[in-house]
């Protein structure tokens, strides 16, 4: 859904966690302004390692967070999100990120999205 290309600036993680928009997404981070980054191309032992770690925890960890909704036209987050202060009016919302709105699924409190 988002064709931009994604950059990050993670400065402890060596771009290997989840919260790498470029690691998450599958990504090999380019143009980035991450600091000792080991999402470069150059350490794929050390990606494909943090990558089967992290599935050990949860197998749905990469899958796509946007899904389509088969009645409607529109995409709906997969497990929804648990914004607390934003209203889901943030970037940091995913489905707001995403320009989907919240649904059952989301735990979020005072959505006015």
């Amino acid at each position: 859904s988002d064709s931009r290309k994604k950059v990050c600036s993670c400065k402890k993680s060596r771009c290997l966690k989840l919260y790498c928009e470029c690691f998450a997404a599958g990504e090999i981070c380019s143009g980035c302004k991450c600091v000792d980054c080991a999402n470069d191309g150059d350490h794929e032992d050390m990606r494909l390692q943090a990558v089967d770690t992290i599935k050990q925890r949860n197998n749905n960890a990469f899958a796509p967070k946007i899904v389509d909704e088969i009645q409607q036209d529109k995409g709906m987050h997969a497990r929804g999100c648990r914004c607390k202060k934003s209203h889901c009016l943030k970037k940091y919302c995913e489905c707001y990120q995403a320009g989907v709105q919240c649904t059952d699924k989301c735990k979020c409190e005072e959505c006015q999205n």
